[in-house]
């Protein structure tokens, strides 16, 4: 059954595939160009030769003192990482809407552009507060477990929390397909992915086997971008459409 997810997502991919690497690529160059405006503040501010000497420890002090008239600065370059993230899940909230219109047939970029103009911000606000949610439960269960378990307990936290996030994976689905507001989306996601979650983790599980199986430096991360990170976003639409109720 998960392999029809699979087989069905890569025949969507190949009738698609120009538009859809085009797609990832503009994900990728567009929030990259706005973080390195960034990355460029922080090393005018500092300097390559400040931050190396960083490492120094009879230096720390000293060069702590003499950044500090700098950190209004890097507090400014913080801001152009933080826009670069939204801008690239308000792109990948368009990517998800290629990938749904691929499930009908052609799709192309301009469908990225409209899918996002309509659902981006709905994909920002959920995403911001399922950052905020995995974030205090990924510390909460790392902390109990080192605690009940000091040996094994971190690897069973990190285990646990790879289980829990699974249910959050119909999110945007949810928002394209049936326009729903983020806590709608949220809510759905979680009840349809408990209904069906052995098969949603197999089919989560696939692509992290897939993943690894073609991670070869710099290729492998190619192949990952632009193959296999829009057949995610296919499986994960038909399998929403599927399940949901």
């Amino acid at each position: 059954m998960v392999l029809e997810y699979l087989l069905r997502a890569w025949k969507m991919y190949r009738n698609n595939a120009m538009s859809l690497v085009i797609a990832e690529l503009l994900s990728l160059i567009i929030p990259g160009i706005i973080a390195l405006i960034g990355i460029t503040i922080i090393f005018n501010s500092i300097g390559i030769a400040n931050l190396t000497n960083l490492s120094n420890p009879e230096l720390v002090v000293t060069k702590i003192i003499a950044i500090l008239p700098v950190l209004a600065e890097l507090g400014f370059a913080s801001i152009f990482f933080i826009i670069a993230g939204l801008v690239w899940v308000f792109l990948k909230m368009g990517i998800y809407g290629m990938a749904s219109e691929s499930l009908r047939g052609i799709t192309k970029v301009e469908t990225m552009l409209k899918v996002a103009r309509k659902s981006g911000f709905k994909g920002i606000v959920s995403f911001i507060i399922v950052g905020i949610i995995t974030f205090f439960l990924f510390f909460i269960l790392i902390i109990v477990f080192n605690i009940l378990l000091p040996i094994i307990g971190g690897i069973i936290g990190m285990v646990l929390f790879f289980l829990i996030i699974i249910t959050f994976s119909l999110i945007f689905p949810g928002i394209i397909e049936d326009d729903f507001d983020p806590t709608r989306a949220i809510k759905e996601s979680f009840s349809i992915a408990k209904k069906n979650y052995l098969e949603l983790l197999n089919l989560i599980l696939l692509y992290v086997v897939i993943s690894l199986v073609v991670f070869i430096p710099f290729i492998g991360i190619v192949i990952y971008c632009f193959v296999i990170s829009p057949m995610i976003k296919i499986s994960l639409i038909f399998f929403y459409k599927r399940k949901k109720t």
